[in-house]
């Protein structure tokens, strides 16, 4: 028995260590996101000064990528609903795709439905000319400064050339319109927003691809579906049998009912955001800017929790395991203050069995 005792004090002694170390490594590492460039910066002008959620992509740089030449093309972004459309208006338009002339492109939407993009690239005006009377569903708007706006009437659908490398584009007119006097230097839209840019300013990798919002509502929504993850709210795996496992399993925080309660949790995020890296790999970021560090603690001790469960969960399954949970295996929490940092890398091998699976 004291035999027992020593061994136990010092396995507890080990990860007490073990823990401490950790603490201090993360504590002591200093969280440097990449700058953001003068240029992108200024175009955020152009969007909704308060959106539901904001995305920026760098097609040209993705463009150069391993990662793109092996699995991205036009039919990944055509098949989204938003995007698709407003990529196949540009396209027959102006003959510019994410495959081969748009170089960047910016979209923000808001809680009515209105939305906003700016696209640059390289554009055959005369093309877009030459479509639009071939094509009877266009009308055109004529604005001072000899500007002309496109309108697709079906969809509601308009778009300018703010120059020969510049496309504004909306389905709301009034965001058009309100696009229409901005310049290199104007403080306009989203930059109007210091919280918001703040937060954009704190994402980690910027180069290729991020999405930001620090709207509460799809903050919860973000983490009720986290909260769902594996399609049961319990997150309580079930053992062979039906019975309840053991109450070590049980993370601290659940209710009497049973459910992992994570959702509430979102009135302690100021914002999350998604970045992508691509080189070879695809590297996975999602970012927690928390209002406090304890809210940054707890928030990573949950989503600890969250990935143990559903990795337990599946070990308990007849089912073979799915790619989805052997990515988990390599998910990297980090807390630096205010920010938690959840990442994982996709191999070449782990991208194709999730396309295998319609998953990616």
């Amino acid at each position: 028995m004291n035999g027992y005792k020593i061994t136990l004090r010092k396995i507890l002694l080990v990860i007490l260590l073990v823990n401490i170390s950790l603490f201090i490594v993360n504590c002591s590492k200093k969280f440097n996101p990449e700058p953001l460039s003068k240029s992108t910066r200024q175009n955020l002008a152009y969007l909704q000064q308060d959106p539901q959620f904001v995305m920026y992509f760098n097609f040209k740089k993705m463009r150069e990528t391993e990662f793109w030449k092996k699995f991205m093309s036009d039919s990944i972004f055509n098949s989204e609903r938003n995007f698709g459309s407003f990529l196949n208006i540009l396209k027959n338009a102006t003959g510019a795709s994410i495959s081969n002339g748009i170089d960047e492109l910016y979209f923000s939407n808001s809680w009515i439905g209105d939305n906003a993009l700016l696209i640059k690239g390289t554009f055959d005006r005369n093309k877009v000319n030459d479509y639009i009377k071939s094509d009877t569903q266009y009308t055109k708007i004529s604005y001072p400064g000899d500007v002309t706006v496109y309108n697709l009437v079906p969809m509601h659908f308009y778009f300018y050339f703010k120059d020969d490398f510049t496309v504004c584009a909306s389905n709301y007119l009034p965001q058009i319109e309100s696009s229409l006097n901005i310049t290199d230097t104007s403080k306009a839209g989203l930059l109007k927003n210091d919280f918001s840019i703040a937060q954009i300013e704190r994402i980690k990798n910027k180069e290729h691809l991020w999405m930001m919002s620090s709207q509460k509502l799809f903050i919860r929504g973000i983490f009720e579906n986290l909260a769902d993850m594996g399609g049961n709210k319990s997150l309580k795996p079930n053992l062979p049998g039906g019975e309840s496992p053991d109450s070590a399993f049980t993370p601290p925080d659940s209710n009497s009912s049973g459910e992992f309660d994570l959702t509430n949790l979102y009135s302690k995020i100021n914002s999350v955001s998604f970045s992508l890296k691509m080189t070879d790999d695809l590297g996975l970021s999602m970012q927690n800017e928390c209002t406090d560090e304890p809210g940054a603690s707890e928030l990573k001790n949950k989503m600890d929790a969250v990935i143990a469960l559903a990795k337990l969960s599946a070990q308990f399954s007849k089912k073979e395991q799915g790619p989805m949970i052997k990515i988990l295996d390599k998910v990297d929490t980090r807390v630096y203050d205010k920010t938690l940092l959840i990442e994982t890398t996709l191999t070449d091998q782990q991208i194709t069995e999730l396309r295998k699976q319609k998953v990616f």
